[in-house]
Order: structure tokens, then sequence, then C-alpha cells
């Protein structure tokens, strides 16, 4: 039996139990694991006997072959008065203290004014409060909650932009476009950008724009 936060070796792998999920809400159930070998680590990590905070966090690198549309899913809308770089400071720190992420779970960022933020490395896979895999997505999401704002014309041009550069890029077909509902049980990226995946316009566009 172990804890919640502890950490120890086995078979010549370090596991870290990072969260056991007890009760209701978001991930229930759930139990975090973190494991690696003990070559592959340095050597404080190795020998650690908790799971450390967000500095121990292993950054997981993969290889992206699906495109996957999120909302970041603040209680309240974003709104044209509110600081978009406040906002992805407090989703990092949130993702830390809470969640004991690394950086912020999402590659790219979109605020109202269409405007495209870094987030986590995108060489390295994102993270999720719900039981899908994200290996291999690139997570792009969209500052606020379109469960309760509707996006504007700028964020829908910029996140086709963004889904046209990366299918590009890391050479994935349009129809591998998807959004986090897509993967799991959950209303994001919202009931106000989801229908723009399920009716396939991101994936058209994106396509159009490929084959110009």
């Amino acid at each position: 039996r172990v804890r919640g936060g502890t950490a120890f070796n086995w078979q010549g792998h370090h596991v870290a139990v990072l969260a056991v999920k007890s009760g209701g809400g978001l991930g229930a159930g759930l139990v975090e694991l973190e494991v690696a070998t003990v070559a592959s680590l340095p050597a404080h990590i190795a020998a650690a006997t908790v799971s450390g905070d967000a500095t121990y966090r292993l950054r997981v690198p993969h290889e992206i072959h699906m495109i996957t549309l999120h909302h970041s899913g603040s209680p309240e809308p974003l709104r044209p008065e509110d600081d978009p770089v406040s906002k992805l400071r407090g989703l990092q720190s949130w993702g830390q203290s809470d969640r004991n992420w690394w950086d912020v779970p999402y590659h790219y960022l979109i605020d109202l004014q269409g405007r495209i933020y870094e987030g986590r490395d995108h060489r390295y896979m994102g993270e999720t409060n719900t039981r899908y895999d994200p290996e291999g997505h690139l997570l792009i999401s969209v500052i606020g909650n379109y469960d309760l704002q509707r996006p504007n014309a700028a964020q829908l041009e910029s996140i086709t932009q963004l889904m046209t550069w990366a299918a590009a890029h890391f050479d994935v077909p349009p129809e591998r476009i998807y959004g986090h509902g897509d993967m799991t049980e959950t209303s994001c990226p919202g009931r106000y950008l989801k229908p723009y995946v399920d009716d396939g316009t991101f994936r058209r566009e994106v396509a159009a724009r490929l084959d110009a």
C-alpha cells in the first residue's frame, strides 16, 4: 500500500504516486502515477521517497499525430478588460500548485483578439484532468469559458491558422482534428465552440488552406 505523494523504486523503475483522487468531482477515482527507469533520472529524483513538487515532474517526449481543441473552462468568461497574460500565469501557477504539472497543460492558447500564446513546449506531452491519454495530441486552448461565451471571428481565424500550421508542420491529416469531447466525456471545448468541430468546419477550412 502506498499513499499519494510518495515514491519508490521497483525492478529498476522509479514510481511516483502523484495523487490518489477519492471522492467526487473531476478526476474522481483516478490514481496519477509517473514511472521512469531509475537510470534515466537525476540522482536526487531517483532516490526520492516523495513524489515532489512540479520541479520533479517528467517531461514526456512525444510525436504529434493529432490536433485537439480545448477551452480553459474558467469559471467566468474572458472579458475584453481581462489581461490574458495574467490569466496564463494564473493557469501555470494553478497547474504547478494544485495539479503538480511542470507547466501549463496546453501547447498553444488564444485570447479574445486572436493572439496566439505559446504554452508548454510542443515536443512534450500535455496534461488533462479527464480520462484520455494526451500523448500525440497538439493541445490548442481558447482562453475563457465557451459554455458561457461565443467565440469571435478573430478567434475562429486564429484557431484555423494554427491548426493549418500544425497540420502542415507535423504532417497531421485534417481528419485528425478533434475536440476534447471527442476523446472523453466532457463538454470541452464548450457548447459554443464544439459545433465547429462537430460539423467539420475546422477540418474543411484546414483542408482547403492546405490544398491552396
